[in-house]
């Protein structure tokens, strides 16, 4: 009889502790596999061990409606791709999808071919993900995406290294920080607040550590109904740029899709209008205030957190310099 993931994440969720929860699949016999909740934000994920020098395709790493694929290391050297579910609404669909993966996961022999059926279910139930749902971004995802597009368009219109650019943006398949240059990293945060903070999603998306270099591009947003440069407009903009290039026109097309904006949903993301008020490039230093791994014990992980950038002066780069520094022009 299959675990009844159901009862165990119900029994998680019960917990008091700031912890993080596990239980192995016992089913799964020639890898571990643990479904758990994270207790101080009540996240359901599903995780499977793997070993820390095998290198992981950014394939595999994939941020869907509703769910991401990190590889983050675990307490006992190894590393673990998780599968976490980020809007509880879709708490159902979830369960399905990790039964699914369990199921497929019953025969396998070894690592290699665990990782080959999850990439294979990912790629199914991405999709029934974006009909389940109400198939639209949130209004924060959708902020954060519009910020993303815009700086990737800032590039576009600044320089005819397209397919570098393209391939930069990594956003899509769940890594850390949303552009690589070459270990030349950007990390992209929007807000509408009139007193900003910089979110923080986890204690890696600020570590410097084996990169050439981390920025982050912060943009003040205001939001209007109708305004000229909508979600939609900034994506036709794109294609437009990429027209003549049939290949990055796709892949472009593909990474919007994964991120859960679908053809048939196109239109729904031209009805809110974004100015950007304000913009600052800052590079993340030694000095930079951040919370990193190396800080934590071993046993907290995916650390959330805000920065408020009152005294960032001496943080701050100028963009012409941070495109020449990311382009190589």
């Amino acid at each position: 009889m299959m675990t009844n993931i159901k009862n165990i994440w119900d029994s998680q969720i019960t917990s008091f502790k700031n912890e993080v929860i596990k239980y192995r699949i016992s089913e799964i016999i020639n890898v571990k596999c643990y479904i758990g909740t994270i207790s101080f934000s009540k996240a359901k994920f599903f995780t499977l061990q793997i070993e820390p020098d095998k290198k992981i395709h950014s394939n595999y790493l994939k941020r869907f409606i509703g769910v991401e694929v990190q590889v983050l290391p675990s307490i006992d050297g190894n590393n673990e791709l998780t599968i976490i579910l980020l809007e509880e609404e879709l708490s159902e669909i979830f369960i399905l999808f990790i039964e699914d993966i369990i199921k497929s996961l019953l025969m396998v022999n070894n690592t290699d071919e665990a990782l080959l059926a999850i990439a294979s279910r990912i790629n199914y139930w991405k999709k029934l993900f974006g009909k389940y749902s109400n198939g639209l971004l949130s209004p924060e995802k959708q902020r954060g995406l519009f910020g993303e597009l815009y700086f990737l368009n800032k590039l576009l219109q600044d320089s005819n290294k397209y397919d570098f650019i393209i391939n930069a943006w990594q956003a899509p398949t769940g890594a850390n920080q949303d552009f690589y240059f070459d270990q030349k990293v950007v990390e992209v945060k929007t807000s509408k607040s009139n007193n900003p903070t910089i979110k923080i999603s986890n204690e890696l998306q600020l570590d410097i550590a084996g990169l050439k270099s981390l920025h982050i591009a912060f943009f003040k947003l205001n939001e209007y109904p109708d305004e000229n440069q909508t979600l939609l407009k900034l994506i036709v903009e794109i294609r437009r740029n990429l027209s003549e290039n049939s290949q990055l026109l796709r892949e472009f097309d593909l990474k919007l899709e994964s991120l859960g904006v679908l053809p048939e949903t196109e239109e729904e993301y031209n009805n809110t209008g974004y100015v950007v008020r304000d913009e600052k490039y800052y590079q993340v230093s030694e000095e930079f205030p951040k919370i990193i791994k190396s800080m934590l014990n071993e046993e907290i992980s995916k650390v959330s957190y805000e920065i408020s950038p009152i005294d960032f002066k001496k943080f701050e780069v100028e963009y012409s310099c941070l495109k020449k520094e990311l382009l190589n022009d």
